[in-house]
């Protein structure tokens, strides 16, 4: 089954007595590597070949393989092709509260500060530092974990993300911040309601006037934040979304390839034919195919 995330996660990575998951992704290229979303977890992001541009916020790291990137809960965060290589990645997704005691001092000086977004971890660690090495040899075992019948694997995993922690506060990958600007957090909650809303209306005709005023924006100025923060039109964003759904449509279910179109927002077959190819380098038959 393909991975295709929503924006805004509403599934729980894990379950409650073990609110962690591990993820690994193969993108072919040519292929998105991941759309733009968000979810309450933090996450360790690891590129195990090929490489990719992975934006976190208004920020972007060319990311390669045997680098690793941390991302804060609440971010958005995405990645596209970088110079249309093949690129596998994984990832453990986490609720930061599993590792917070009460009162103890990890708890105090680090966890809590991170989760209010006083505290920042350098968020690219890059291979050919001994750091970056380390970090990503931690996170693979980390994934290794994913297929373990082991009865300590909450144990092992629960170790093994403390253990990261402790290597950015060790090596001094870390820093006290200032909260973000309240400008600028409130434009990203902002965005984060308008992909949302994409996320539950794409079936139907979405239209810049309707986004904007979801944002609380002029069409203008809607139209110049989104693709700052996106890298992309509103337009090109909610085509590519629907076009990501109608693949997950074709790969996991029995619907015809007009049934998936329709499904998934679009009312002219030619024009989405003619989308899907543009983003997979192949017709939405062929994909089929391919992913049966």
């Amino acid at each position: 089954m393909m991975d295709i995330r929503n924006l805004r996660e509403n599934r729980r990575h894990g379950s409650p007595e073990f609110p962690a998951a591990v993820y690994r992704m193969e993108q072919a290229a040519g292929e998105p590597i991941l759309e733009n979303h968000w979810h309450e977890e933090a996450e360790f992001l690891a590129v195990e070949s090929g490489e990719a541009v992975f934006q976190i916020g208004l920020s972007t790291y060319e990311v390669r393989a045997g680098e690793v990137l941390f991302i804060p809960g609440g971010e958005l965060h995405g990645g596209y092709s970088l110079g249309g290589s093949a690129c596998t990645y994984a990832a453990v997704v986490f609720d930061l509260d599993w590792l917070m005691g009460t009162g103890d001092g990890a708890t105090m000086r680090y966890y809590e500060p991170l989760k209010r977004g006083q505290l920042t971890l350098v968020p690219h660690a890059a291979h050919h530092t001994g750091f970056g090495e380390e970090l990503f040899d931690q996170v693979e075992k980390l994934i290794a974990l994913e297929h373990s019948e082991d009865p300590a694997k909450p144990l092992w995993m629960k170790a093994g993300i403390i253990r990261l922690f402790a290597e950015y506060v060790s090596k001094g990958q870390w820093s006290r911040r200032d909260f973000a600007s309240p400008v600028d957090a409130r434009t990203q909650d902002r965005l984060k309601a308008v992909l949302s809303f994409i996320d539950e209306h794409y079936a139907r005709k979405l239209t810049i006037k309707e986004l904007a005023a979801v944002a609380g924006m002029s069409e203008g100025h809607f139209t110049r934040v989104f693709k700052s923060f996106m890298r992309k039109t509103p337009v090109e964003y909610v085509n590519q979304r629907r076009i990501r759904i109608a693949a997950e449509l074709l790969a996991d279910s029995n619907k015809t390839v007009g049934e998936a179109a329709i499904d998934s927002g679009f009312d002219n077959f030619s024009y989405f034919c003619k989308l899907f190819r543009s983003v997979y380098q192949c017709t939405p038959s062929e994909f089929r195919e391919r992913r049966g």
